[in-house]
């Protein structure tokens, strides 16, 4: 399967700002007041460190479509 898309889901729970998105994904996720995800990425080159920021995110509001 490859992710087609990414957001942040506030639905639940909000950012917290911790950065562990950017720890493992960089390239995917910024953090200033909140996480935001880069538009416009190609996110089949950053699936397994996508999942990994899913699996991490101490508040579970990274989603993801595959």
């Amino acid at each position: 399967m490859t992710i087609k898309r990414v957001w942040r889901d506030d639905s639940v729970n909000t950012c917290i700002a911790c950065k562990m998105c950017n720890l493992f994904a960089p390239q995917v996720f910024k953090v200033f007041d909140k996480m935001i995800v880069v538009p416009g990425l190609d996110y089949t080159l950053y699936e397994r460190e996508i999942k990994e920021a899913a699996e991490n995110c101490p508040v579970q509001i990274i989603k993801f479509e595959e």
